[in-house]
């Protein structure tokens, strides 16, 4: 078994742990199963391709690729030998992967065969001179993860090896619109994500499988993956989600941990999740965006006993995250909460407007700043946007928050979703949460749009569970059911067949919005 002296980086973890997983399946999708032996192996001389090619340590390898097994390794192999993993968002127009593929001065560009078009079309765009390799058939690439596995020597690693303030990964902020953040983590901030993960998702154990959705552009790819490599356990790919195919999945795997958004365990809760074995599921995990108290409560009665609401960003990772478990949210009524922060983690109120140093007292809500070991080490090629989020070891976040008198985290929503109605700031979210109660309300979204003597008016907009009551038993339900102020009430109620998402899977309000 190829051995490091000790655990310092990513790479170190990663050969570590596939080579401890060994004869064990490790990265599993529809059509690949590796196993540990092989992803080590594999990954060794998928570095040693990118080296052949030009990419020298430093170098970014972009990947345009799907959630999938062959992706994994080939993702691990760039950290692995010194280069920075960077994946690109597949729903972008060839124009805009240009751009991105030009700023990033990336080397090497990895695809999925089936977007092969996209890939060429995209180095054209960048006008510089971006080698690319097939996932698959080799196409009209010059290589294929085949070709090289078979071909290439091993990379040497003990020849070249990074080190823990080496830039590891890039990862895309998930914006929709103007060009996204590209936020950097070292070797040391990725190892510690991966042991992080051991408190909000564990215990993982060599016997645990995962199965995510999450397409790799995406920081909730790394925040997953990189525990369960860590562990020794197994990953398991799907590359679109549908509730059911997840439920499938669930069963015929033994998943044993399940993480979602808010949004995908709502569509799950439709789908009739009591027709599947899902006995081998020992946690189920909800973050992304704060749940409303019915979600947690669902989980809790249809899926699976143990549960951790956990508040997560690619900024800040696991081991700078806070996490709620069963205990918090059904014995301690903390349901709605995201807990406390988890072992080096911290986390402070700021007030709304002020500086690093400007604590609101608790009970207050202001902009939420975290701390911790896997705090990402600032913005690619954004020397202004790093000073102004991190500073002396804190984020801030962008998020509005209190903390109770317990110290506990409550997540009332985006800065940026804050409805001005009338002089009168209002969260989208908290309406939201209170909807949500309706029996008839399976999913909704609460967004202002523009109004001439309001400025912002508050509006609904509803997927109904059977026949869509009317707006004024909803707004009875509000006022006498939930207690909501009448300033908070929405102005209109509109019924859609389907909630617009992010690819990501979070709900996407701002295509609800008149102005976009």
């Amino acid at each position: 078994m190829l051995r490091t002296p000790f655990i310092e980086t990513l790479s170190d973890l990663f050969i570590r742990s596939a080579g401890w997983r060994g004869r064990d399946e490790m990265f599993v999708d529809e059509e690949n199963r590796i196993t540990g032996a092989e992803a080590l192996d594999q990954a060794l001389r998928m570095a040693q391709g990118f080296a052949d090619r030009g990419a020298t340590p430093g170098a970014v390898i972009a990947y345009l690729c799907r959630s999938s097994a062959r992706h994994a390794v080939a993702w691990f192999a760039a950290p692995l030998s010194g280069r920075v993993a960077c994946s690109l968002h597949v729903r972008e127009t060839p124009e805009r992967l240009g751009q991105a593929l030009d700023w990033l001065e990336a080397k090497i560009l990895v695809h999925d065969r089936d977007l092969e078009a996209e890939a060429i079309a995209a180095v054209t765009a960048s006008g510089r001179a971006i080698r690319r390799i097939s996932l698959d058939a080799r196409g009209r690439a010059e290589a294929d993860y085949s070709d090289i596995v078979a071909a290439a020597a091993p990379f040497n690693i003990a020849a070249s090896s990074p080190t823990p303030a080496d830039l590891a990964a890039i990862v895309l902020s998930s914006g929709t619109t103007g060009k996204p953040k590209g936020i950097m983590h070292s070797q040391k901030t990725l190892l510690e994500a991966a042991k992080g993960g051991q408190v909000v998702m564990g215990p993982i154990t060599p016997d645990s499988v995962t199965l995510l959705y999450m397409q790799p552009s995406f920081a909730a790819w790394p925040i997953i993956v990189l525990p369960f490599v860590a562990a020794k356990a197994k990953v398991c790919f799907g590359k679109t989600f549908k509730p059911a195919a997840f439920l499938e999945s669930c069963q015929r795997e033994r998943i044993t941990k399940a993480p979602l958004v808010p949004t995908m365990w709502r569509m799950v809760f439709e789908a009739g999740p009591e027709n599947y074995d899902l006995s081998a599921l020992t946690l189920v995990s909800i973050s992304g965006e704060a749940p409303a108290p019915s979600d947690v409560r669902q989980l809790y009665d249809r899926i699976c006993r143990n549960i951790c609401c956990v508040y997560l960003s690619g900024e800040a990772f696991t081991a700078s995250g806070v996490m709620a478990n069963t205990s918090d949210l059904m014995e301690r009524g903390k349901i709605g909460s995201s807990g406390r922060p988890v072992v080096g983690g911290d986390v402070k109120i700021l007030l709304p407007g002020g500086g690093f140093d400007d604590e609101a007292p608790n009970g207050e809500t202001g902009e939420i700043a975290v701390s911790g070991p896997s705090l990402a080490i600032g913005y690619w090629k954004d020397g202004e946007l790093t000073r102004e989020k991190f500073r002396d070891g804190w984020w801030r976040s962008g998020d509005l928050g209190r903390l109770d008198a317990d110290n506990y985290l409550w997540v009332s929503g985006r800065i940026d979703n804050v409805i001005n109605s009338g002089g009168i700031k209002v969260s989208g979210e908290e309406i939201e949460h209170a909807l949500l109660l309706h029996p008839a309300v399976a999913q909704c979204a609460v967004v202002g749009q523009p109004d001439s003597r309001l400025g912002q008016r508050i509006e609904a907009y509803l997927v109904a569970r059977g026949v869509p009551p009317d707006s004024e038993e909803i707004s009875l339900f509000l006022r006498q059911q939930c207690h909501l102020a009448g300033f908070k009430f929405p102005k209109a109620f509109h019924w859609i067949d389907a909630m617009p998402t992010g690819p990501t899977g979070k709900l996407f309000r701002r295509a609800l919005r008149s102005e976009c």
